[in-house]
């Protein structure tokens, strides 16, 4: 269920560590779970979105999306977006979808058999499938990228601005274009490696603020001192629906 953002539930949410800039033109879905702090400026979240700890967006679609912690997403970016059947007569959604498609008024001549129509119910007949997305952390997406339907975006991986992924993409990998090819690697094999082992991302900035982050290669080693002496960062999730139950306005 999409529910309007109003003031007091901006309020709650900064309080609990999600930063929201949400308004009348965004929806968020009752279904989203934050870690926090994290920050969803003004993306337009429905069903089944999860967003980890130090990651932000700033504007877009999202729907049935996973996204780890410290990844990095630009402004109208697309995630989520339903496909239309390809082998049907018609990819016209007024042949599988029975909801209303337009919300229009009386004034027009064939406007009682508009607002009586549905669509029919054919058995076993699936007009769109559910694939969810599943960002890893520490990735970089830019300005305007879409994300199709089922992919997974590996840990440390950089998507290009424009780029339309429509497979899944290596951990570290560079990809761009439509449809986003591989342009490099981030990292050197073995660097790469030992970054996905020691997976850095499972504490907080403030644990990591003696490792040189500007030196992949000399980081290593005080990455692999916070991982095995600091607890992994591990904060209450802040879910919409449990929110919801207290008051909002």
């Amino acid at each position: 269920m999409l529910i309007q953002m109003t003031p007091r539930l901006r309020d709650i949410l900064r309080h609990k560590g999600v930063e929201a800039f949400q308004g009348d033109e965004t929806g968020l879905s009752d279904q989203t779970v934050f870690e926090p702090p994290c920050s969803i400026k003004w993306m337009n979240i429905e069903d089944g979105v999860r967003i980890g700890a130090f990651s932000y967006a700033v504007s877009g679609f999202y729907s049935g999306v996973t996204i780890g912690r410290y990844t990095s997403i630009g402004e109208n970016v697309q995630m989520g977006r339903a496909s239309h059947p390809l082998t049907w007569v018609s990819t016209s959604p007024f042949f599988y979808l029975r909801e209303k498609i337009f919300e229009v008024g009386e004034g027009f001549s064939s406007a009682p058999l508009y607002h009586a129509y549905g669509a029919p119910d054919w058995q076993n007949a699936v007009s769109t499938q559910f694939k969810p997305i599943s960002i890893g952390n520490d990735v970089y997406i830019g300005h305007g990228a879409m994300v199709m339907p089922g992919v997974t975006i590996g840990d440390g991986a950089v998507v290009a601005a424009m780029a339309v992924v429509t497979k899944n993409v290596p951990p570290y990998a560079i990809v761009g274009g439509n449809p986003a090819r591989i342009i490099r690697m981030r990292h050197d094999p073995i660097i790469a490696a030992q970054l996905l082992f020691i997976r850095w991302w499972d504490y907080a900035p403030w644990q990591l603020q003696e490792v040189d982050f500007a030196n992949p290669a000399a980081a290593i080693e005080g990455l692999k001192r916070v991982a095995e002496s600091a607890p992994i960062y591990a904060p209450e999730p802040v879910v919409i629906a449990d929110l919801l139950a207290g008051p909002t306005e």
